[in-house]
C-alpha cells in the first residue's frame, strides 16, 4: 500500500511539474543557460543593474556640467515701467534693455576642484556597478552550481530509489512466502519512502534555485529555465592554483572595495581643496551694453543717446567670515584622516576575505578527493550487499545500514565536489578572472 502511494505522489509530481513547464513554455518562453549565458543574461537585463547605469550616466550628467562653469554667464533683460504720480499728473512710461556677461577669472580653485570632484564621483559610479556586478556573479555562481548539484544529486537518488524499488519487490514476495519477518518488511517499505520524500526535498530545492536565478537575472518567474550540464569531471586543473600571495595582491588591484576605498581618500582632498578656496581671493570679470527711455518723445534717440557700454574687474578677499571656513577645513581634514583609515581597513579586510577563501577552496578540494574515495568504496560495498540480501545471507536491517551509509557519504561528497567548484569560481570573480566552467 505504501509503495503504490509513494507511486502516485511521484506520478503526481512529475505530471504537476510538466503541466507548468508547458504552460510556461508556451507563454513566457524557454531559456536553456550555460552559466557563461546566465551571466550575460543578468548582465544585459538585471533591473538593479540598470538602475546602477542610471546612477552612471546622472554623475556624468553633473561632471559634464561642471565643465560649463569655466565660461561666461550671459543674461538679457528687457523691463517696461509705467509710473502716474498724484492726482492730475501725466502717465509716464520707463524702459530699459540690455545684455550683461560675468566670468569668473579665479576663485581659489574652486571651480578646478569641483570639476575634479565630480569627475571622482562619476568614476566612484562606475566602480559601485563594478561592486555590484561582482556580488551578482556570485549569487548567480552559488543558485546555478546548487541546481547542478541537484541534478546529479537526483541521478543518484534515482539509482537509490530504484533498488529500494526492487528490494522492497523481493522482500515483499518473502514476507508472502513467510521467509520475511514482518519488522524486516516494514523497514524495507520505510526505507522506500524516504527515499522518495529524498527524490522530492531535492527536487523542490532544484527549483528553488531554478526560481532565484531567475530572480537575479530579472527573468520573468514563470519562463520555464533549464540549466546546461557542464563537464565537472576537470576539477583536478581547477585545484591548480597560484599562491596565497599572488592571489591576495591580484584581488587588491581588482576588487571594487579596494577602488573605493581610494576614491574616497583622492574625494576627501578635493573636498579640502574646495574648503580652503574660501580662504583665497576670487577675481570676476563683466560687461554689458545697456540702453533705455523715458516715455515714447523721441523714442530712437533716446536709444541712442543711452546706449552704454561697460567692462569691469572686481577682486574680492575674504577677511572674516565668523569662523566658517575653518570649520569646513577642520571638517575635510577628518574627513581625509577618516578615509585613509577606511582604506587600511578595507585593505585588512578584503586580504582576510581572500586568505579565508583561499584556505576554504583548498579544503573543500581536501574534502572532495577523500569522498570520491569513500564514495567508491561505499558504493562497492553497498553493491556488495544488495547482492548478499538477494541470496538471503543478511537481513533487512544489515543492508539498510550499508545503503544509509552509502547515502551520507554521497550526499557529503556531492557538497564537497560543488562546495570546491564555487569557492574556485569566487576567487576568480576576486581576482577578475573569466569565470566559467
Amino acid at each position: 500500500m505504501i509503495k503504490k502511494a509513494a507511486l502516485l505522489i511521484v506520478t503526481f509530481f512529475i505530471v504537476v511539474a510538466a503541466s507548468a513547464q508547458a504552460d510556461s513554455t508556451s507563454e513566457h518562453g524557454s531559456f536553456n543557460f550555460s552559466l557563461q549565458e546566465c551571466l550575460q543574461y543578468a548582465m544585459s537585463n538585471s533591473y538593479a543593474r540598470q538602475s546602477k547605469l542610471l546612477n552612471e550616466e546622472s554623475s556624468l550628467a553633473s561632471y559634464e556640467q561642471s565643465k560649463n562653469n569655466r565660461y561666461p554667464l550671459v543674461n538679457a533683460s528687457a523691463s517696461e515701467t509705467m509710473t502716474h504720480t498724484g492726482s492730475n499728473s501725466d502717465v509716464n512710461f520707463s524702459g530699459n534693455v540690455g545684455i550683461n556677461a560675468s566670468a569668473t577669472i579665479y576663485n581659489g580653485g574652486n571651480i578646478k576642484n569641483t570639476i575634479e570632484q565630480n569627475r571622482l564621483q562619476n568614476e566612484q559610479s562606475k566602480i559601485q556597478t563594478s561592486q555590484y556586478d561582482d556580488n551578482l556573479k556570485i549569487q548567480i555562481l552559488n543558485e546555478y552550481l546548487t541546481a547542478l548539484s541537484c541534478i546529479e544529486r537526483l541521478k543518484y537518488q534515482e539509482f537509490i530509489m530504484n533498488s529500494s524499488r526492487e528490494e522492497l519487490a523481493r522482500g515483499e514476495k518473502q514476507y508472502n512466502l513467510g521467509a520475511m519477518i514482518e519488522s524486516d518488511y516494514l523497514m524495507l517499505q520505510a526505507q522506500y519512502q524516504s527515499d522518495v520524500t529524498d527524490s522530492l526535498n531535492t527536487v523542490i530545492s532544484l527549483e528553488n534555485s531554478l526560481l532565484n536565478l531567475r530572480n537575479y537575472m530579472s527573468m520573468d518567474p514563470e519562463a520555464e529555465l533549464t540549466i546546461k550540464d557542464p563537464d565537472t569531471t576537470a576539477i583536478d586543473e581547477m585545484a591548480l592554483l597560484p599562491t596565497q600571495q599572488e592571489t591576495v595582491a591580484k584581488a587588491k588591484l581588482h576588487m571594487p572595495d579596494m577602488q573605493l576605498a581610494q576614491s574616497t581618500i583622492e574625494l576627501a582632498n578635493t573636498a579640502l581643496e574646495i574648503s580652503k578656496s574660501g580662504r583665497r581671493p576670487s577675481l570676476t570679470a563683466s560687461a554689458g551694453i545697456n540702453t533705455g527711455h523715458n516715455d515714447f518723445d523721441n523714442f530712437g534717440q533716446q536709444l541712442t543717446d543711452r546706449f552704454s557700454q561697460s567692462v569691469g574687474l572686481t577682486l574680492s578677499y575674504p577677511i572674516w567670515d565668523r569662523g566658517a571656513t575653518k570649520l569646513q577645513i577642520t571638517k575635510a581634514k577628518i574627513q581625509q584622516q577618516q578615509a585613509e583609515l577606511d582604506y587600511k581597513q578595507t585593505e585588512q579586510e578584503i586580504t582576510r576575505t581572500v586568505v579565508n577563501q583561499y584556505k576554504a577552496t583548498n579544503l573543500e578540494y581536501q574534502r572532495y578527493l577523500a569522498y570520491q574515495q569513500k564514495k567508491d568504496a561505499y558504493a562497492a560495498s553497498f553493491e556488495a550487499y544488495r547482492m548478499k540480501f538477494n541470496v538471503g545471507s543478511i537481513i533487512a536491517v544489515d543492508l539498510l545500514q550499508q545503503q544509509n551509509n552509502y547515502i551520507n557519504v554521497l550526499n557529503s561528497y556531492i557538497n564537497a565536489k560543488y562546495g570546491f567548484i564555487l569557492n574556485r569560481l569566487i576567487l576568480d570573480v576576486y581576482t577578475g578572472e573569466n569565470v566559467d566552467l
